[in-house]
């Protein structure tokens, strides 16, 4: 809890990895590259996002890009 506090006062920023997911309300998946064949079934827009934030929203990482 401490450090956030430190980081922010030290001007330190924490840089989270940006994913891709697919924008349909079913998709459960994230993509670290727009490209993944994995999201060529997205029948949505595909939007960047922080690996934060697509894991907070239940998003898993993609088989293929493992």
């Amino acid at each position: 809890m401490l450090l956030p506090v430190l980081l922010s006062l030290s001007g330190i920023t924490c840089n989270t990895p940006e994913v891709y997911v697919c924008d349909s309300k079913t998709a459960t998946r994230y993509h670290y590259n727009e490209h993944c064949r994995g999201l060529k079934n997205c029948n949505y827009s595909i939007r960047k996002t922080t690996l934060i934030n697509a894991e907070n929203s239940g998003k898993t990482r993609c088989r293929w890009e493992k």
